[in-house]
């Protein structure tokens, strides 16, 4: 294992340590689990963005409605793993950042990726140009 990866295993696990109550489970895991779990997405307004279009190491943004937003900053850590830091943002009436969650997880491009931030759940598949 190389220093790259661990420094990426390091990161995960500390992130996990932040205040955010954040999941990633792969998409047949997810249709997996209990009804009482699913139920329980589908109150938390799961969201299917479609494919997404990311380019290594630029920020994407995406608009959830009401004022939440999600920024997505791919980064290729080969062909077959990508890093992903999600900051999820609200806005108040007046356009003020009131909240901010960031994330980093790691997905495979051109694969379904699930994600629960507090109280979303969005599914999407990222899709990276190099």
């Amino acid at each position: 294992m190389g220093l790259s990866h661990i420094t990426v295993m390091a990161v995960i696990s500390l992130s996990g340590l932040l205040p955010s109550s954040c999941t990633k489970t792969p998409a047949a895991a997810q249709r997996a689990q209990t009804t009482v779990t699913n139920a329980a997405v589908a109150q938390s307004k799961t969201r299917d963005l479609g494919v997404i279009q990311l380019t290594n190491h630029y920020e994407t943004e995406i608009d959830l409605g009401t004022g939440k937003s999600c920024t997505i900053t791919p980064r290729l850590l080969d062909r077959r793993e990508l890093q992903l830091t999600l900051s999820f943002g609200t806005k108040n009436a007046a356009g003020r950042p009131t909240g901010l969650s960031v994330t980093r997880v790691t997905a495979q491009p051109d694969q379904p990726f699930d994600i629960t931030v507090n109280d979303m759940a969005l599914t999407f598949t990222p899709k990276v140009e190099e």
